[in-house]
């Protein structure tokens, strides 16, 4: 198989990043100068931005860490149970805290725990000289941050957006496929609705990066999430557009404007709606349901136009119309479930260390550290643990080849710069495949540390096969607490998100105040996370994906109508009304849900209120959460805690 050009210069661009990252370290004769070349390895990305951003979060968390273990150091001077407490617990705190967030965040989270154990727990029995080494790794990481820096610039390290531009615009064409498909009458496929929203929400990774991208970063960020939010806007309006009669006229001629949005006659698509509005608004016997159904489809094709917007925003860095904040993941249940596996695991491997009077067990408990800690930020830890398993066996024997074969009678830089390629950039080109990653990305960390290039170099064959065994060691344990200590299943996490659905179902349903983009992006990223849970062993079941998608569609219906009602609450008569419409809400009765819009609707066409966009919004949505109730209410009721939606209201 043939590796593209760009693949072979991201290699080399973190060779030689290492290399002159190394040279530096060695010139100011740091303590620890290896450091500086792993820090490369560690930010090795294909892009810049990917790079900057991990490079500043890795600045933000040493900084922290190198704090914390001052503060340590001070409060438990010579006092070895005490000092290994604290850094448990500071490592359970730091774990937490990363099971709260994603990405590079919850690196630095983990990162700001074991910096402890690198400066404070290694040095446990030489207190004097944790100072130092806190000023030499924050130095060495300091280069080695500059280096891959500089070097991404001087090369030419391609920029994110343009692949994530062409991410969200395949998501763009997917998302088409299946709104003409459903509004064509197609019958709802919740695997593939629940799939589409797990592409949606794997957008976000890039999309939280493309910030650092280049110097308009923060406008092309803005963009894609606005892309991001108008693709799940698109598929949650088509879905209530969906439960629509198929052989009403009306329906169907709401359905064919959105077609033609949907084929590129946007303009026209929209003037025809709004013109049809004002046609049914002037009618003495319009009804809500024609008014709901035009609302909806004005919101299908706004949002299609709000993609257009985002990606031009995307591709030019121009201000997007609109942005929107990413919620941030809240998952207390894992997080301190994460917390305390990690706090087992290494109270476990430090009462091991000691009863076996291994030399140098303090190291060998900062890695068992490090390796738990960053295996938490990852989707699943004991898969994580078994691909770094072939990578530390190649890692390791690399290392012993060019350490004892290669550097051998030589001080000679240059001969290290060359011995180390080969390693490195087929640990570079393995990382680029993401079929693979898993077993590339570790390879250059492990052996770099392994390897641990120092001046002068020194060729201890005990000292190299030690901290073999002790990365071996750390493994194990890991691998061990991810297996045993309260692992979580895929099954755990399914029932995590019905859980939190029906939370949130209760909670907007009772009136709490949401953001209505962040509800939206959170409910996708449940139902993706739904849909990434399911293993061989534990399959996600249809019937609970439906029931799900169609809770998610009721929260967000009822959260908006509350926030449009708050809205509309200027108007004497519709705040005299607002407790009954709140109420309605609540009760999960459709037909006081379709009463509601009506008063709304005949407020209007008395022409005191005139066309409100809050009050249309409101209207728009009592009708949408009793479509939703009338057409889902057998599979939303397994949803519901409070009891309140049943079977015997209907339309």
């Amino acid at each position: 198989m043939m590796v593209p050009v760009h693949i072979w210069a991201y290699a080399f661009r973190i060779w030689l990043a290492a290399v002159v990252a190394l040279y530096v370290a060695f010139w100011l004769q740091l303590g620890g100068a290896s450091s500086a070349a792993v820090t490369v390895a560690i930010l090795a990305q294909p892009t810049r931005g990917a790079a900057l951003a991990k490079a500043v979060y890795r600045l933000a968390a040493t900084f922290i860490g190198a704090a914390m273990s001052i503060v340590i150091a001070g409060l438990f001077p010579g006092e070895r149970v005490g000092l290994l407490a604290a850094f448990v617990l500071w490592m359970c705190v730091c774990v937490f805290v990363a099971s709260y967030v994603r990405g590079f965040r919850a690196y630095a989270a983990v990162l700001s725990g074991y910096t402890v154990g690198i400066i404070t727990v290694v040095n446990i029995d030489a207190p004097q000289k944790v100072f130092t080494a806190m000023t030499d790794r924050v130095a060495a990481i300091t280069i080695g941050i500059l280096c891959v820096t500089l070097i991404n610039d001087l090369f030419g390290s391609p920029a994110v957006w343009p692949g994530l531009e062409r991410r969200i615009t395949q998501a763009w064409h997917d998302v088409r496929d299946y709104a003409r498909d459903m509004l064509s009458g197609t019958n709802d496929d919740a695997e593939r609705t629940g799939m589409l929203f797990a592409t949606i929400a794997g957008l976000r990774d890039e999309v939280d990066i493309v910030g650092h991208d280049v110097a308009d970063g923060r406008h092309r960020a803005g963009g894609a999430r606005s892309a991001m939010l108008a693709l799940i806007e698109i598929v949650q309006q088509v879905r209530f557009l969906s439960l629509l009669e198929r052989g009403d006229p009306f329906a169907v001629t709401i359905r064919d404007q959105c077609l033609a949005a949907l084929d590129g006659n946007r303009p026209e698509a929209l003037a025809n709606l709004v013109r049809l509005r004002d046609d049914e608004f002037s009618r003495p016997d319009a009804t809500v349901a024609a008014i709901g159904q035009i609302q909806q489809a004005l919101r299908c094709v706004e949002s299609m136009t709000q993609i257009e917007d985002g990606l031009l925003s995307l591709r030019e860095g121009s201000l997007p119309s609109r942005d929107v904040r990413l919620p941030r993941r809240k998952e207390f249940f894992f997080a301190l479930r994460n917390a305390i596996r990690v706090g087992i695991a290494v109270s476990a491997g430090a009462l091991f260390l000691v009863l076996a009077g291994w030399p140098a067990s303090a190291l060998a408990l900062m890695i068992t550290a490090n390796v738990c800690a960053l295996c938490t930020t990852m989707p699943d830890p004991s898969k994580v643990v078994v691909a770094a398993m072939p990578s530390f066996t190649l890692a390791a024997v690399s290392a012993y080849i060019v350490h004892f074969y290669l550097l051998t009678g030589s001080q000679d830089f240059i001969r290290l710069a060359i011995a180390i390629a080969p390693m490195m950039i087929f640990g570079c080109l393995l990382s680029a495949n993401p079929k693979i990653a898993g077993i590339g990305a570790p390879m250059n960390n492990i052996f770099l540390f392994l390897l641990a290039p120092s001046n002068p170099q020194s060729f201890n064959a005990l000292s190299f096969f030690s901290q073999c065994m002790f990365v071996a060691f750390a493994l194990g344990v890991a691998f061990l607490a991810f297996r045993v200590v309260w692992p979580v299943s895929g099954r755990d996490k399914q029932r995590a998100v019905v859980r939190a659905t029906k939370e949130t179902l209760a909670a907007s349903m009772t009136g709490k105040n949401y953001s209505l983009p962040a509800l939206s992006i959170a409910l996708t990223s449940r139902i993706a996370d739904y849909v990434a849970a399911a293993t061989d062993k534990h399959r996600s079941h249809p019937e609970v994906l439906r029931g799900l998608l169609a809770t998610n569609d009721l929260s967000l219906v009822s959260a908006a109508a509350y926030d449009h009602l708050e809205q509309s609450s200027d108007d004497p008569a519709i705040r005299s009304k607002l407790g009954p419409l709140q109420r309605a809400l609540r009760s999960g009765n459709s037909r006081r849900l379709y009463a509601g819009a009506r008063s709304i609707l005949r407020r209007m066409q008395e022409g005191k209120a005139g066309l409100h966009e809050a009050q249309l919004a409101a209207l728009a949505d009592l009708w949408s959460a009793g479509l939703v109730l009338d057409r889902e209410r057998r599979r939303i009721r397994h949803f519901d805690s409070r009891v309140l939606i049943r079977g015997e209201e209907g339309r």
